[in-house]
């Protein structure tokens, strides 16, 4: 069993948003990788964090204090 990556658990409609602004911004396509390459939400540095809610059309103010520490609202569980 292959090991999954937080690009793999991310939610179907985060992942699509994220998809469609790697179409477009080169910055979107980079973080698409770096998803791609980490394993544990708690890997992901605050600047990633705040690029992964910027291009995946979310907004800062309807998650919760555990989306930004756990990954609530964003990915699998």
């Amino acid at each position: 069993m292959a090991i999954k990556t937080i690009y793999d658990e991310l939610l179907p409609n985060v992942k699509v948003s994220l998809q469609d602004s790697a179409r477009k911004y080169d910055s979107a396509k980079r973080l698409k990788y770096t998803l791609m390459s980490k394993t544990l939400w708690s890997e992901l540095t605050v600047t990633e964090l705040n690029e992964l809610i910027t291009y995946s059309d979310l907004h800062s103010y309807e998650l919760s204090s555990h989306s930004f520490m756990y990954g609530n609202q964003i990915i699998k569980k």
